[in-house]
């Protein structure tokens, strides 16, 4: 497996994002409406695809929120690869890229019952924080941040 860096516009990260959604619209139903204008790509985010052989099976990005900080967005890993320290490795490369990039910290933001996505993030030295710009009132999120080290 290898990885490789991309953007908001490829085609095998945009059919990766239709599978997150959906299994987040099998979770959470018709509540995924609220965060529709959230997820879309309005910004330009850096990608990172992990491949297997020439298939796409997972996929995160990161936006820059500010000069010191990006958001991490978009984690997803096929169901059968799951389990096998792939989210950690990609995550693990976005945030050497932001780094080398001069960001400070990342943030991201989860569902309160994405209980594998909350223990991945504390694993990574993530650690929760008050919610931000329009999920300050959103009670079914949590919001997380990482201060990366020098």
């Amino acid at each position: 497996m290898k990885t490789i860096l991309t953007d908001e516009k490829d085609k095998q990260f945009l059919k990766l994002v239709e599978e997150l959604d959906y299994g987040y619209y099998m979770n959470i139903g018709d509540e995924l409406e609220k965060y529709r204008e959230y997820n879309e790509f309005k910004t330009p985010h850096i990608v990172i695809l992990m491949m297997d052989d020439d298939e796409a099976i997972a996929c995160a990005s990161y936006r820059a929120s500010d000069e010191k900080s990006v958001e991490f967005k978009r984690v997803y890993v096929k169901k059968q690869y799951r389990k096998k320290g792939i989210a950690s490795d990609i995550i693990k490369e976005l945030e050497k890229d932001a780094i080398e990039k001069g960001f400070k910290n990342s943030h991201i933001v989860t569902g309160k019952k994405n209980h594998a996505a909350i223990r991945l993030y504390k694993k990574l030295g993530y650690f929760k924080t008050d919610n931000f710009e329009e999920f300050r009132e959103d009670k079914t999120v949590i919001c997380m941040k990482k201060n990366f080290k020098k």
